[in-house]
């Protein structure tokens, strides 16, 4: 994926400004025949709600859509009014004079995805944006990057080093900065428990160069990009971890569960174990993020895969939770 894809996909979720509503505000929705509006504050000129805004706060209210649909016009202002009213605060995202989606109270750290990408290739040779996912219903962005750096496990099997960043446009969420590598034989992508950073400086990260925000990401990058290493080294273990024929079904049920994959993909998972048997505990490592990198599509579900992976490979998660080792304390 080239820089111009990403922020094409980036782009639309920075449009727009966040207004913050609190509980003693008033706010006040109404339905007609032809549109939703919402009155953010008491004497307040009345703001249109987009279709899209008005299925994110009836979400975001934990109201069902369906019920929703069949209430009438002055039910539902009532009842979406009062449940807005109870979650106490939250914020607007106003785009053209019209809300477009709902998310929790108060920015975090807004992140301009321009000048993250301009930190990131000025920090480390960026060869590609490896993948780029968005959190559903909220514009929470997770992004893989690879550099030129590269060194193999085993002979022929190379890994090229990056980085994994999570972000929102809208400071939604706290920034976090994660070593990453992409396994080149089959492109499988596996985070690592190495680096995990999160951003505890101040708000904002729309000002100067000098902001906490850009040194912090600056330095968190260079962090998990020099990390390789000792990833690689992590993973060099794994290869000594022979797995018996009689454990190789329960250490990957094991990893299934905890990565919550069930269904047809934890079957096609447990098909390629048939095919080609893990022989040891780096090649049970691909099976799990082979799934992360081919097989899931939603945003959570990746996440979760990766995590699980990266325990894995962790020397003391490993310990307490590998079949191999016989240990479950």
């Amino acid at each position: 994926m080239k820089r111009v894809e990403v922020l094409e996909r980036v782009g639309p979720l920075v449009e727009g400004e966040v207004r913050n509503i609190r509980e003693s505000d008033g706010a006040r929705v109404a339905a007609g025949a032809d549109m939703v509006s919402l009155r953010p504050r008491r004497g307040a000129r009345v703001v249109e709600m987009a279709p899209e805004g008005v299925k994110n706060m009836v979400s975001f209210a934990g109201l069902s859509l369906r019920l929703a649909q069949q209430l009438s016009h002055q039910t539902f202002s009532q009842l979406l009014s009062e449940l807005m009213a109870n979650t106490g605060k939250y914020s607007l995202i106003v785009k053209d004079d019209r809300v477009v989606n709902v998310i929790p109270y108060g920015a975090k750290t807004m992140v301009n995805p321009v000048r993250l990408l301009d930190t990131i290739e000025k920090t480390i040779s960026v060869r590609d944006y490896h993948r780029l996912t968005i959190l559903e219903k909220r514009p929470v962005v997770s992004l893989e990057i690879v550099g030129e750096k590269t060194q193999p496990v085993v002979r022929g099997d190379l890994v090229r080093a990056g980085v994994k960043v999570d972000f929102s446009p809208m400071g939604i969420v706290t920034p976090v900065v994660q070593s990453y590598a992409v396994v080149l034989n089959c492109t499988n992508g596996a985070t690592s428990n190495v680096v995990l950073s999160e951003f505890r400086g101040g708000r904002g990260g729309g000002g100067g160069e000098g902001d906490d925000i850009w040194q912090w990401f600056r330095s968190s990058v260079k962090r998990a990009y020099n990390s390789f290493d000792q990833v690689i080294g992590q993973w060099k273990k794994l290869q000594g971890e022979n797995i018996p024929p009689v454990d190789r079904a329960r250490m990957l049920a094991a990893l299934l569960k905890k990565a919550q994959i069930t269904g047809e993909i934890a079957e096609a998972v447990m098909a390629m174990a048939v095919e080609n048997p893990p022989r040891n505990a780096w090649d049970m490592h691909n099976l799990i993020t082979y799934a992360s990198s081919h097989l899931l599509t939603a945003p959570r579900q990746i996440d979760r895969t990766q995590r699980t992976a990266a325990s894995f490979v962790d020397e003391a998660m490993h310990a307490r939770s590998c079949p191999l080792c016989h240990r479950t304390t």
